[in-house]
């Protein structure tokens, strides 16, 4: 047989392998949505979804028909792979929240999922990405940035402890009461809420408050907690938090500006695929000498990309050296986002990308 005549056998095999490979992709999603719907009637019939008998009788089918070349160690090797995956995707998501019950972290995860999943609450940012990064948890949601008061600085922190992407986005108006046990003003001696709420209302509360002493809480809800205990406790929380924990609203929409939106990222391991339609999320850093910063941004500029967001945080490490967190328009794999970060990284001390995810497009209701 000629050189020529084995590349040309050679390259009818490969394509039997892809096809081949192509409809072993297709049957493993087919089991996988099968799968799915398994799930969804154990859980309508309160069956457990770990079913260690049955996933054995499956390989132990499978190796009284197998023909071979595969053994049956290959057999149990890839089958216990599928089964696993089948076993996860019955489960339903796990979505981390900064907790209690009716912080507005967790409003805007309800809404995020349409109610869908199992929402479990965090005592604060720290455990969601940490729930997260040992996928305890599928996706955690965390507050980024606030209309009025700007980042939550610690969220951008965290991003550089984990190795984490943003999957999305959301945002979620705000409003806040101010609630007690008994909802009278004259009982007010304490007023607990999340620093970002307090400064929201400072000035309301500094003028209709002023005997009031003013500490923080880990959140609006947690606030919303010692209010239910104590009748000279005030919270600056949700109306959500005065069904759930049985106050009183001693005044309604306390801020001192409306139109007040919080936005927040949903933080995964999964990169979500291309809308036409997306924001790409980056963090670096550079050296502390004059233009630095310029020269990092300048490939932004030459791209002609939009600009969406720049915000700086110390790097803790070293005095006087920043991270930069930078939003641009596109998505990692458009080949023109993907050369301009390959650009910025040149200039750069070090970078990471946070993700690529759907720019948020409000929904009817909201509107």
């Amino acid at each position: 047989m000629d050189e020529k005549q084995s590349e040309y056998d050679l390259s009818g095999l490969r394509h039997q392998i892809d096809n081949i490979d192509t409809n072993i992709l297709s049957l493993i999603n087919q089991r996988l949505e099968i799968g799915k719907k398994v799930g969804e009637i154990k859980k309508e019939t309160g069956s457990r979804i770990l079913d260690r008998s049955r996933e054995q009788k499956v390989i132990e089918r499978l190796a009284k028909i197998n023909q071979g070349p595969s053994d049956k160690e290959l057999l149990r090797s890839i089958f216990n792979v599928i089964i696993t995956a089948t076993r996860e995707i019955q489960k339903p998501k796990t979505i981390s929240f900064l907790g209690p019950e009716a912080s507005y972290t967790h409003i805007a995860a309800l809404s995020h999922f349409k109610h869908s999943g199992k929402f479990v609450e965090q005592p604060n940012l720290y455990e969601i990405f940490k729930e997260v990064g040992k996928k305890e948890s599928h996706f955690g949601v965390i507050p980024v940035e606030n209309s009025i008061e700007g980042a939550v600085n610690h969220t951008l922190d965290l991003f550089v402890d984990f190795d984490l992407n943003i999957c999305a986005e959301h945002y979620e108006p705000v409003s806040h009461d101010l609630l007690s046990i008994t909802g009278n003003a004259g009982d007010v001696q304490r007023i607990y809420s999340h620093p970002q709420a307090l400064a929201q209302c400072k000035t309301g509360i500094k003028k209709k408050f002023a005997q009031a002493d003013i500490f923080e809480a880990s959140s609006t809800s947690k606030a919303a907690v010692l209010a239910s205990e104590d009748k000279n406790i005030a919270a600056i929380a949700s109306k959500q938090a005065a069904h759930i924990y049985e106050l009183q609203t001693v005044e309604s929409k306390i801020e001192d500006y409306s139109g007040n939106i919080t936005r927040f990222f949903i933080i995964g391991k999964s990169m979500p695929e291309q809308t036409g339609n997306d924001k790409t999320s980056i963090m670096f850093s550079t050296s502390h000498v004059p233009g630095a910063l310029f020269k990092a941004l300048e490939p932004v500029d030459r791209a002609g990309l939009n600009m969406l967001k720049l915000e700086s945080r110390p790097t803790r490490h070293h005095n006087w050296s920043y991270y930069f967190f930078l939003d641009i328009k596109g998505h990692q794999l458009d080949k023109l986002v993907s050369h301009t970060i390959e650009e910025i990284k040149k200039v750069s001390l070090s970078l990471k990308i946070l993700g690529s995810y759907p720019v948020y497009i409000k929904e009817d209701k909201e509107a």
